[in-house]
C-alpha cells in the first residue's frame, strides 16, 4: 500500500492572495488620491447664500415689474421673489440714516425706485440669466451680493 499524498489546494489559496492585493490596491489608492488632491489645494466648498436685488427704473409701470418678476422666478429661490415697495425702500433708508437726518432731505416716498429681490443658495451663483432680465425694459440696475457667513466675508459680485 502506497501512501496518500497530501493535496494542497493551491488554487484556493491564489484567489484568496490575489483578493488581498486587489483590496490592499485599492485602500492604498483611494489614500494617495485623497492625499495628492488635498496637497493640491483642493477644498470642500460650503454653500453660500446670495441675494439678487433688480431696482426698477422710477417710471416703470406695472407690466414692466411683473414680467421682470416672472423673469426671476425662473431663478432657484429660497423664499421666492418679494417686492420692496417704494415706501418700504423710503423707510429702509429712513432708518440706515437715522443718524443724520440731513441725508433725507428732499427725499420722498414717490422718489424711490422699487426693487425685486429674491434669495439663493449655492456653492457658487451663476450669473448667466441676468444680462437677459438687465436688457429687459423698465430695469435699471442688477445688483448680486454673496452674504457673510461666520468668519468668511460677503462681497458683491460683478456680474
Amino acid at each position: 500500500m502506497s501512501d496518500p499524498q497530501p493535496t494542497d489546494d493551491l488554487s484556493g489559496r491564489r484567489w484568496l492572495r490575489l483578493l488581498a492585493v486587489v483590496a490592499a490596491a485599492l485602500v492604498l489608492g483611494s489614500i494617495a488620491s485623497t492625499t495628492a488632491m488635498l496637497l493640491a489645494g483642493w477644498r470642500y466648498v460650503p454653500e453660500r447664500e446670495f441675494t439678487v436685488a433688480v431696482v426698477m427704473q422710477p417710471d416703470a409701470d406695472t407690466t414692466q415689474r411683473e414680467a421682470v418678476q416672472r423673469r426671476l422666478g425662473e431663478l432657484p429661490a429660497v423664499d421666492g421673489v418679494r417686492l420692496q415697495t417704494r415706501e418700504q425702500a423710503y423707510e429702509k433708508l429712513r432708518q440706515r440714516v437715522a443718524g443724520d437726518p440731513t441725508q433725507m432731505e428732499g427725499i420722498e416716498a414717490a422718489t424711490m425706485p422699487e426693487s425685486l429681490h429674491l434669495t439663493t443658495v449655492g456653492r457658487d451663483f451663476d450669473c448667466g440669466p441676468l444680462p437677459l432680465i438687465r436688457k429687459m425694459s423698465g430695469v435699471d440696475r442688477i445688483r448680486v451680493v454673496m452674504r457673510p457667513d461666520g468668519s468668511r466675508p460677503g462681497a458683491e459680485l460683478g456680474c
